[in-house]
């Protein structure tokens, strides 16, 4: 799923927010932010302790600048500090992204988000995210992915920017609600917190009587949830792809 959310300056995030992020995408968070016209990235944090007292230091620290935070759920590649998010694709932009990028070369230990970058980002001219007809190939390239983008100015651009939504205040924008109490899933269009509580108290006579209704949101093997595209797509869980391939 990941979540990836935009600061505007003197924008606010709560740190139950922060922290319902962290649970819902564990698998590694950062953030990104611009200040005196240079950016600046912290990512690679695996505890949520680690990120809360970096991020809320700096926030002091600067100013409370405009900020791009991502919290990752891993899709492809390995789950280590350079598959984090954000990402710089030169000195003076950085970005973050929330979804799956199915063009690229699939590397194995390297994300889809990494290969973009690389096959396609830093190949790019310089001050791409100015360019209307740029961001609007980007757009149509990566169907319901999200992509914020942040120059060293604090100029940002949103690729996508209708399929997530904005703060009260218009000051923090979201890519979904996996930071809500009840984790949204965008792929599903549910609400997965309480579609789980509903659906564990269902016996496992009722749950294949009830697969027909919600087989795109449960794995067809162990009727796990399925929370990321390339799983609803499949109808299995990667456990259960990675576990029983033949009967698969």
């Amino acid at each position: 799923m990941c979540i990836v959310m935009l600061k505007k300056q003197d924008g606010k995030v709560s740190k139950k927010e922060l922290k319902q992020s962290f649970d819902s995408n564990p698998d590694g968070s950062g953030y990104l932010f611009a200040k005196d016209s240079n950016l600046t990235v912290k990512k690679g944090f695996f505890k949520f302790g680690e990120f809360w007292d970096n991020f809320s230091r700096d926030m002091i620290e600067f100013g409370n600048p405009v900020s791009i935070i991502h919290f990752r759920i891993k899709t492809h590649g390995i789950t280590n500090k350079l598959n984090c998010h954000p990402f710089l694709v030169n000195d003076g932009i950085g970005f973050a992204h929330n979804g799956i990028i199915d063009f690229v070369n699939d590397h194995k230990k390297k994300s889809d988000t990494l290969m973009f970058k690389r096959e396609i980002l830093e190949n790019l001219p310089d001050g791409f995210i100015f360019n209307d007809s740029i961001m609007k190939l980007i757009e149509e390239s990566i169907g319901t992915s999200k992509l914020v983008f942040l120059d060293a100015d604090g100029f940002h651009r949103i690729a996508n920017e209708t399929l997530g939504h904005w703060s009260d205040d218009k000051l923090v924008w979201y890519s979904n609600k996996s930071y809500c109490d009840d984790i949204y899933s965008a792929y599903g269009n549910v609400y997965v917190n309480s579609f789980y509580k509903d659906y564990d108290n269902l016996n496992i006579t009722n749950k294949k009587k009830n697969t027909d209704n919600i087989e795109r949101n449960q794995c067809r093997t162990c009727y796990s949830g399925l929370l990321t595209l390339a799983e609803r797509n499949f109808g299995h869980c990667y456990k259960c792809q990675t576990d029983n391939p033949k009967r698969i």
